[in-house]
C-alpha cells in the first residue's frame, strides 16, 4: 500500500489513503464482481465466489465476509447471503438472540456475539464470557466444551427451553474453533477496503507495487501480470533508460523492474540509475564506457541483453550478446593502460590541437534472434515472456477447446481432488522414471502464459503418447487433479495430445455451424440462434448457458462472467442434470469478450444466443 501510495503520490500529489471515502461506489463495484486479484484477504477463489454473491456495499459487509470465510463459520455463508438479501430469510433461535445477531441477518459471525450470547442467554459475567472467548480464541475445545452445563443451566433458569440452549451451545461449538473478533476482521477489512481502492482507482500504480511485493515467486508474478492484462494494463520488458529498480506505472502501462531480472544485483542496479540522471545511454557503447567506474559485471550485463532492455538502443539482441564481453574487454585494459594519448575505440585522436572521433565498434553481421529464441532468452533472464509466448502460436486450435488457464488451478480453493480438468500448454520439463514393474512414466511441467503445473503420466498412457512428451511440445491435456498436503495441484494425465499451428491448423467448424446443427435442446424456446462471429457486434435478447449441473465449476464461472459483466441481456440456464431451465437474477452484457469468455468455459455448443 505504501509503495502504491508513493506512484499515486507522483502524478497527485495531494493524495491521502488516509482520507479516501469508506463508502466509494466504484470499490464496492470491484469488490462485489469479484475482481479483487490481489486485494488483501479477498484474493482467494473461494472468497471471490462469495463476494460475487454477497456483493457488498458497505464495510460492515467486507468485515462479515473476512470472519465468515473461515472453516466452521463458512457454514453460515449461504444463509447470511440469502438473509442479506431478503430480511424475511432472517431467523432466530430464541427471541433473545435478535439484539445480538440482528446486525449479522441472525447468523453468529464474531466472538463478541458468542460472549454476548452467553451474557444474555445464561446469565454469564463479562469476566466469565471473556473466559469463553479465550478458549475460542486459542482454540481449546476441552475447555469450551466444559462450559456445557453450566451454559444449559443458565440458560434454562432464564426461561430458554433445554433443547433451543442445547442446539446454540453445538452451533457455537463449532463455529467457535476458527471463529474471529470482530475487531481483528474489522482490522483487516479496513486494509482489505483501502487495498481495493487503489486497484479500483489506480490500477498501475497498485500492481506495480504488488508486483514487486512478490519479486522471487514467479507464479505469483505471472499471476498478477496476467490480472493486468485483463485490466488492460501492459507489463512492458525492461527498458535500460526507462526502468526502476522494482515495477513502476509508466503511464497506463507498467514498465519491467530491473532488479526482477536473475543475476542482476540492486548495487549494479542503483549504479545504472544514478549514472543516466545526466543523460540517458545513447547506444550500448556508451553504456559500457559509463559504467565501467562502476566495476561493470559481465554476468548481469548479458542478463540484460537477454531480457531485452537494450532492444531500444538499436542493436539486435544477437549482435549484443555476440559482442558485449569484447566490448567490456577492451575497456577494462583501457582503464588499466590509462596511457595518455592511446587510441581504441573509446577514445580520441588528439593532433594540433583537433578532436577526431574514432569510429564506432563494428559489431558482427548476424540476424536477429527468431521470436522463440528471444521468448526462450527472456524466460531464462526474467521467468517470463516480453515478446509473446510460445502458445500463442496455437492460439487457433487453443479457442476450439473448451480450457481453463492454469493459474485458475493453482489459485487457493480453486479446484478439488479429482475434479477434472483440461490444459493447454508448453511442456517445459519432462523427467521418466522407471516403476517397480521396469515401465516408464514420466512427470513433465506444463505452462501456459500465466502459470506452469506439474503433471503425472503413468505408464499406460505413457507407452500411447510417449512421441508427444518432449521439451518445448504443445500439448491439450485432460485429467484430474490430485491434491497432497504442502503441494501445489498436480494433474494426472488421461488424455494428452499435440497442439496443431496456426499455419497448418483448420477448424472443424465455426461457431454458427455448430450452433445451427446442435441447438442447445429441441425445446421451442431455443431455435434460431445466432451465430457469433468474432468481427462483429454482439446484438442478442437473451443467452442460453447450458451446463452440467448447478454446483458444477463450468455453472460457477459462467456465473462469475454474468455477475462481472452485469448488462440488460436476459441469461437463461439449462441444468442438464434435471432437464430445466432457470432464469438467472441478473443480466449480463454481451460483447465479443463475454461471449468469447463463455464459449472458453462451456464450449461452443452449450452457448446459444436469441
Amino acid at each position: 500500500m505504501k509503495e502504491a501510495c508513493n506512484y499515486v503520490a507522483e502524478r497527485y500529489p495531494d493524495f491521502d489513503i488516509e482520507k479516501v471515502p469508506f463508502d466509494d461506489k466504484k470499490t464496492y463495484e470491484l469488490i462485489s464482481s469479484g475482481a479483487t486479484h490481489g486485494v488483501f484477504q479477498l484474493e482467494s477463489a473461494g472468497m471471490r465466489q462469495m463476494l460475487t454473491e454477497l456483493r457488498p456495499d458497505r464495510l460492515e459487509d467486507i468485515i462479515a465476509a473476512i470472519a465468515l470465510y473461515r472453516p466452521g463459520p463458512m457454514d453460515s455463508i449461504p444463509q447470511y447471503i440469502e438473509a442479506r438479501h431478503n430480511s424475511g430469510k432472517i431467523t432466530y433461535a430464541h427471541p433473545a438472540l435478535e439484539g445480538i445477531l440482528r446486525s449479522t441477518y441472525g447468523c453468529i459471525v464474531y466472538q463478541e456475539q458468542v460472549m454476548s450470547i452467553f451474557r444474555e442467554m445464561a446469565g454469564y459475567t463479562y469476566g466469565h464470557a471473556d473466559v469463553v472467548r479465550r478458549a475460542m480464541s486459542k482454540k481449546k475445545a476441552d475447555v469450551l466444551e466444559a462450559e456445557r452445563e453450566s451454559f444449559l443451566q443458565g440458560a434454562v433458569q432464564r426461561g430458554v427451553e433445554e433443547a433451543v440452549a442445547s442446539k446454540l451451545f453445538d452451533d457455537i461449538s463449532s463455529f467457535a474453533k476458527y471463529a474471529f473478533n470482530k475487531s481483528h476482521a474489522a482490522a483487516y477489512a479496513f486494509i482489505s477496503y483501502r487495498t481495493a481502492y487503489l486497484k479500483a482507482h489506480y490500477p498501475c500504480e497498485y500492481m506495480a507495487a504488488l508486483m514487486t511485493s512478490v519479486l522471487g515467486n514467479l507464479t505469483k508474478l505471472a499471476e498478477y501480470i496476467g490480472e493486468c492484462t485483463k485490466l488492460g494494463i501492459k507489463v512492458l520488458p525492461p527498458d535500460i533508460n526507462q526502468s526502476r529498480t522494482y515495477f513502476h506505472p509508466h503511464g497506463n502501462n507498467i514498465i519491467f523492474g530491473l532488479l526482477a531480472l536473475k543475476n542482476v544485483g540492486k548495487q549494479f542496479v542503483d549504479n545504472i540509475i544514478r549514472e543516466r540522471e545526466g543523460a540517458p545511454f545513447a547506444d550500448f557503447e556508451d553504456f559500457v564506457v559509463r559504467m565501467a567506474d562502476y566495476d561493470i559485471n559481465k554476468r548481469m550485463v548479458e542478463g540484460l541483453i537477454k531480457a531485452g532492455a537494450f532492444d531500444n538502443l538499436g542493436t539486435y539482441r544477437s549482435r549484443l550478446l555476440a559482442s558485449h564481453e569484447m566490448l567490456i574487454d577492451i575497456r577494462a585494459e583501457k582503464n588499466r593502460s590509462n596511457i595518455s594519448g592511446q587510441l581504441d575505440m573509446f577514445s580520441s585522436t588528439f593532433g594540433g590541437g583537433a578532436v577526431e572521433a574514432v569510429p564506432k565498434f563494428e559489431y558482427p553481421n548476424l540476424p536477429e534472434f527468431s521470436l522463440k529464441d528471444k521468448l526462450m532468452l527472456e524466460k531464462e533472464s526474467s521467468g517470463m515472456y516480453f515478446s509473446g509466448h510460445l502458445i500463442d502460436s496455437y492460439s487457433a486450435h487453443i479457442r476450439e477447446l473448451n480450457i481453463c488457464n492454469i493459474s485458475e488451478l493453482l489459485e487457493d480453493d480453486a479446484v478439488k481432488e479429482k475434479q477434472s480438468v483440461k490444459i493447454c500448454g508448453i511442456i517445459t520439463a519432462v523427467n521418466v522414471k522407471t516403476t517397480r514393474k521396469n515401465e516408464n512414466m514420466a512427470f513433465i511441467t506444463v505452462e501456459d502464459r500465466y502459470g506452469e503445473i506439474s503433471c503425472l503420466v503413468f505408464p499406460s498412457k505413457y507407452r500411447e503418447e510417449n512421441r508427444h512428451i518432449r521439451i518445448d511440445a504443445p500439448v491439450y491435456i485432460e485429467g484430474t487433479v490430485s491434491i497432497r498436503e504442502d503441494r501445489p495441484p498436480e494433474i494426472l494425465v488421461n488424455v494428452i495430445d499435440e497442439l496443431v499451428e496456426n499455419s497448418r491448423y483448420k477448424p472443424k467448424s465455426s461457431f454458427a455451424v455448430k450452433q445451427e446443427s446442435k441447438p442447445l435442446t429441441s425445446h421451442n424456446s431455443v431455435k434460431s440462434p445466432i451465430p457469433v462471429k468474432a468481427s462483429t457486434p454482439v446484438t442478442a435478447s437473451k443467452v442460453y448457458l447450458r451446463v452440467p449441473d448447478m454446483e458444477c465449476m463450468e455453472y460457477l464461472k459462467a456465473k462469475n462472467i454474468v455477475d462481472i459483466f452485469e448488462g440488460n441481456i436476459k441469461v437463461i440456464f439449462y441444468d442438464s442434470s434435471k432437464a430445466k431451465y432457470l432464469d438467472y437474477s441478473v443480466g449480463v452484457e454481451l460483447s465479443e469478450y463475454t461471449v468469447t469468455e463463455l464459449r472458453r468455459i462451456l464450449g461452443n455448443d452449450n452457448v446459444v444466443l436469441k
